[in-house]
Order: C-alpha cells, then structure tokens, then sequence
C-alpha cells in the first residue's frame, strides 16, 4: 500500500487510542508507527531488484516479528510520555498499527512474506491497488479536519473512527469486487477455450473498478483487460511466450531462482544479445 494511505490510517488509530491521553502527538505517532515496517527501504533501496524483490516486505512486515519489536518501542513510548499511557494499550496501539500495516499490504499484489521466519512465502489478496485514490482521499480529508479540532472536542474523535470505519468498508467492498472479476475471467477464459492451470485477478492502478486477469500454462502468459461497470463487453486476451527454455540457459541460477519464487507462474524470459 502507498505511504499516504498508511500514514493516514495511523494517524486516525493514534487519536483514538492515544488522542485524549496525548493530545496530537496520538496522531504523529500513529503515523510514524504505521509506517516503520516500510522502513526495510532503507536497506533494500528501490535500485536493487533482487534485494527489493526478497527483502521488502519481509521480516519488517511479518506478524511475528512485528509483535516481538512492538514491545521495546512500547515501552519507550511509555517512558517518552512519563507514563500518561499504560504500557498495555501503548503495545496494543502498536500492534493495530504494525499488523494493519501488514494485513492492507497483504490485500495488495507485490506479496508480503506474513510469516516470517516459519515460511518465506508471499501471501496476496490482490484486492486493492498499491495506489487507490477513492480508498485513500475520503480518510485524508476526514483526519486532516480532525486535526484542527482541540483534544476534548468529540468531533475530532468521530472523524478519526470515521475514517477506519470507511476503511473497513471500503476495502469490504473490494472483496466483493474480487468475486466479481474472477467469475468474469473464468467465464470468458472457459467461453475462449483457453487453457490455463493458473490465473489472477487484480485492480488496475488509482481504482477498484478497471481490473485486468493474468492467467497461464507451461508456454504462455494471458492478460486481458476488463471494467466491472461493463461486465457485458468481451475480454480481449493478449498472449506471450513464457520461453521458459531460456530460464534454463541463463548463467546466473540464483536469479532465476529468485524470479521463480517471485512469480510463478508468470515468469517471462526473452532474449536481449546473448543475455
């Protein structure tokens, strides 16, 4: 998920369980939390693509791990503000933060390695783009309002539960919308004698009403493009060789192993020179 989205719906759970104890700093430090396991960018970059791909969203982002560093920064946060907030529900704050962190990037489609260190395995949802602009702005404009709202005043706590109740239903309706683009995509596959052992379905960017279907055998890759406000219009599938006797050719075992625990069954190899 996005950094403004994450940032958004922590500073909304920082004020309702920090706010009336802490006034604003609720929300600051509802934001900063719900960001940390995002913080592995500091170590995998965004120019390294094997590091990227193994390393983001990864330990940072597994329950487990989460729950095993939310309890020192507990009890600094206690000791920071002497106390005004009992250890118990400064560790609970914590963990809504860092598991709600993991569980919308768990809806997306780059994969989140949950389960860490029991399994490296990536678990996705593929229910809501990385980036959704209707999922994102209605809560922005809730918590920033709420912002200017004095600690006591009981609007300021109704916008920010608003805005994880609007959350909740939002993504809600995602799923709903999951069901309807798969049964699209296995009718129209079935319907064009396409012959596949894998498919997905997934939201294309900024919405959650333009999805598009991957689908694949042991040779080719299908993708095909669809609107759920018109569920009537064909798909057009696009077809594209998998060459996966090129994967086989490559020097470096270690990448396309990487690739393959990445993307299977999705992988495409093509030839550039001799590489």
């Amino acid at each position: 998920m996005d950094s403004l989205s994450h940032i958004v719906i922590g500073a909304a759970i920082g004020e309702v369980f920090l706010g009336k104890k802490i006034g604003r700093w609720g929300m600051l430090i509802g934001a900063i939390a719900k960001s940390v396991p995002d913080f592995d960018l500091f170590v995998t970059g965004l120019t390294d693509p094997r590091a990227y791909m193994c390393d983001h969203r990864a330990h940072t982002h597994s329950l487990f791990i989460e729950a095993l560093y939310a309890i020192p920064i507990a009890w600094l946060l206690v000791k920071l503000f002497k106390q005004q907030v009992s250890f118990k529900r400064m560790l609970v704050f914590l963990l809504a933060c860092l598991w709600s962190h993991s569980l919308l990037d768990w809806c997306t489609n780059f994969g989140t390695q949950l389960l860490l260190p029991f399994t490296n395995e990536n678990y996705s949802l593929n229910t809501l783009a990385i980036v959704d602009l209707l999922f994102t702005l209605p809560m922005l404009v809730m918590v920033v309002t709420a912002v200017f709202y004095k600690r006591n005043e009981e609007r300021r706590g109704k916008l920010a539960k608003a805005s994880i109740i609007y959350c909740f239903i939002y993504i809600g309706l995602t799923f709903i919308n999951k069901v309807q683009a798969n049964s699209l995509v296995e009718e129209s596959i079935a319907k064009n004698n396409i012959a596949v052992t894998s498919y997905m379905t997934n939201p294309t960017m900024l919405n959650n009403v333009l999805w598009y279907g991957v689908a694949s055998n042991d040779s080719t890759v299908f993708i095909g493009e669809f609107s759920l406000l018109h569920k009537q219009n064909a798909i057009t599938w696009h077809s594209y060789a998998r060459n996966q006797h090129l994967m086989q050719q490559c020097k470096s075992k270690k990448d396309v192993e990487i690739l393959r625990w990445f993307s299977d069954p999705y992988t495409i190899a093509e030839a550039n020179g001799d590489t």
